[in-house]
């Protein structure tokens, strides 16, 4: 008799495919890790409809342009990182401003209500369109974070399984700053200026809340965030336009979660993630046909998701 634990594999000897612990764990360790990435993006969104009350469809293009920079930044200028870091910040938040002067502030009182979320589609085929003619369509490449003595990406040995040092800090970034986002829009005084703001524009003009100066706080912060989402992800993946299609997975991981709820679509996002990594094993044709399939299941059985929140609504 057989006295390997069962951890040892996770399919049948006929199944064509021997998961070990090992293996298992990497899966999910990386799994995780997209999921946060999903759910930088899925937050911002879910800001942006609390703030404004706009579905923003240039999500996931913002993401990608934030990896476009951190590349130029980071590979072509090549300054010390206590320069690069800070300035692209900078420059991540200048494009959230921009992006917010093109598409929601001119538009904020159109007599058809939907036209910030139509001018948010347009400005997804410009951002994707205007980064391809700047840089080319030839995928480019950023180095890892945490580099081993040879520059080549760092492993961690963790339950015996080596591990890329990137998908682990990815994990702590995504964690800290989407902390620290929260923290500011629903615990600080100038989150509860930002929210009185959404819910009452003349109140808060009255109150000598600027209504301009939340709203583009507001897009710059969920610009960083993305951004962020972006350079982290892109030592994984190769820097081309195709990044921002991560923003379908994100926007299945917000409807699964619950739509309008910032929890709810961090679990969705981390459900996401991790269904997606493991559909790699034996389906990796056919992993975001598994993804969706269960959004298929959640709009088909829970269509209000795992939380349900009021915000929702607005969207």
């Amino acid at each position: 008799m057989d006295a390997s634990p069962p951890w040892r594999g996770f399919f049948d000897e006929n199944g064509g495919v021997k998961v070990t612990f090992s293996v298992f764990f990497s899966l999910l360790v990386n799994g995780l890790s997209m999921g946060m990435i999903y759910a930088m993006i899925a937050m911002g969104l879910i800001l942006l409809i609390r703030a404004v009350g706009v579905l923003n469809f240039a999500q996931g293009d913002l993401l990608m342009v934030g990896a476009y920079i951190a590349c130029v930044l980071f590979m072509d200028f090549q300054p010390p990182f206590y320069i690069a870091a800070p300035l692209s910040l900078i420059f991540y938040a200048l494009l959230g401003l921009v992006f917010m002067l093109s598409t929601y502030w001119p538009l904020r009182k159109a007599s058809y209500p939907v036209a910030p979320i139509i001018a948010t589609m347009g400005a997804s085929l410009v951002l994707s369109e205007g980064t391809m003619i700047v840089f080319g369509s030839w995928p480019r490449t950023i180095s890892p974070l945490l580099k081993n003595s040879k520059g080549k990406a760092l492993t961690i040995n963790i339950f015996g399984t080596r591990l890329q040092a990137q998908f682990l800090l990815i994990i702590v970034v995504a964690v800290v700053v989407m902390s620290l986002i929260y923290l500011l829009f629903e615990k600080s005084y100038i989150g509860i200026m930002m929210q009185a703001a959404a819910q009452d524009k003349p109140a808060a003009e009255l109150m000598g809340i600027s209504t301009f100066m939340t709203t583009a706080v507001t897009y710059m912060l969920v610009t960083v965030l993305v951004s962020i989402g972006g350079y982290m992800v892109a030592p994984v993946y190769t820097v081309t336009t195709s990044l921002s299609a991560l923003q379908l997975r994100a926007f299945a991981g917000t409807v699964i979660g619950g739509f309008g709820s910032i929890k709810g679509a961090i679990i969705g996002c981390l459900l996401v993630g991790t269904v997606e990594s493991f559909a790699t094993v034996k389906f990796s044709s056919y992993k975001d046909a598994f993804v969706f399939l269960i959004l298929i299941i959640f709009l088909i059985f829970r269509p209000q998701g795992l939380i349900i929140n009021k915000v929702a609504d607005k969207a």
